[in-house]
C-alpha cells in the first residue's frame, strides 16, 4: 500500500509540471524585415512575422511579445504585441491550441547612433491561467544601417572634404563637314550633299530639331574661301556666294521640319 501512493504521488507532479510551462520558441519562429535593419528619416521600422506552433498556445496562455533593440550602454523597447488562448476571455488575437497560428507585428524606434552595433530580441510577458511564466527570449534580427545619418555626419565634421563629382549640365557637341565647289562657282552639287561629313551633319541637325527639350544648337558657323589665283575682287565676291549657299543649305537642314 504504501509504495501505490508514492507512485500516485509522483504521477500527481509529473501532470502539474507539464501543465505549468509553456515551451521557449526559436529564431525560426520568426522572420523580420528588413534584415540588417534600416535607419530611415531618423526612424527605425521593423516588420515581424511570427509563427506559434501546433500544440504551443495553451487554451488558458497569454502571452506578450515585446520588441527590444539592445545596443552597447542600454536596450530600447518597441510597440507591443498581445495573444491568447482558447478559453481565454479578452481582446487579444487568439490563436487555436490544435492548430496554432501566424501573426504580422510593427515596431519601430527613434535612431540613434548607438544602434548602429545592436541586435533585436523578442521577449516575451506570459501567463498561464493566474500564474507567471517564463519564456526565454530569442535574438531574431541585428545592426543597423544608416547611410543617410552616416553621411549627415561626415558632411558636418570638422575634417570632411569634398571633391567636385563629373557632372556635366551642358555637353557641347562639335560637327564639321566640307563642302567642295568647282572653280568659279558658287551652287552646291548633289554629290556634296550626299558625302558622308555631309549625311552626318544634316543628321545631327535634324537630331537637335526633334529633341529641343535635351538638345540645343547654340551655333552654326560657315567658313567659305576661293581659290586664291585671279582677281582678288572675283575672289572675294565669290567666297561670300559660296558662304551664302552653304548658310541657306545648313538652315534649311536645322529647321523644323
Amino acid at each position: 500500500m504504501k509504495k501505490n501512493i508514492l507512485m500516485l504521488a509522483a504521477g500527481s507532479a509529473l501532470v502539474l509540471t507539464s501543465c505549468s510551462k509553456l515551451g521557449a520558441l526559436k529564431a525560426d519562429n520568426f522572420t523580420v524585415t528588413p534584415t540588417p535593419m534600416e535607419a530611415v528619416g531618423g526612424q527605425v521600422p521593423v516588420t515581424i512575422n511570427g509563427t506559434f506552433p501546433q500544440k504551443y498556445m495553451k487554451k488558458k496562455a497569454q502571452v506578450t511579445v515585446v520588441p527590444v533593440l539592445k545596443y552597447q550602454g542600454g536596450e530600447a523597447q518597441g510597440q507591443t504585441a498581445s495573444f491568447q488562448g482558447e478559453k481565454v476571455e479578452g481582446n487579444a488575437q487568439t490563436i487555436q491550441y490544435k492548430v496554432g497560428g501566424n501573426y504580422t507585428m510593427k515596431s519601430t524606434w527613434q535612431f540613434t547612433e548607438e544602434m548602429l552595433q545592436s541586435d533585436l530580441y523578442l521577449q516575451f510577458d506570459a501567463m498561464l491561467g493566474n500564474k507567471k511564466v517564463t519564456i526565454p527570449e530569442v535574438k531574431v534580427g541585428y545592426g543597423v544601417v544608416a547611410t543617410s545619418a552616416l553621411l549627415g555626419r561626415c558632411l558636418t565634421s570638422a575634417n570632411a572634404s569634398l571633391a567636385p563629382d563629373a557632372f556635366q549640365r551642358v555637353i557641347e557637341q562639335k560637327q564639321e563637314a566640307s563642302i567642295k565647289f568647282l572653280i568659279a562657282q558658287a551652287n552646291i552639287r548633289t554629290s556634296e550633299m550626299q558625302s558622308l561629313k555631309m549625311k552626318d551633319l544634316v543628321k545631327v541637325l535634324r537630331e537637335i530639331n526633334d529633341n529641343e527639350e535635351s538638345r540645343a544648337l547654340q551655333s552654326i558657323e560657315v567658313s567659305a574661301y576661293a581659290s586664291p589665283d585671279g582677281k582678288y575682287t572675283f575672289n572675294e565676291k565669290l567666297a561670300e556666294r559660296r558662304q551664302d549657299a552653304s548658310a541657306s543649305y545648313l538652315s534649311q537642314k536645322s529647321s523644323r521640319r
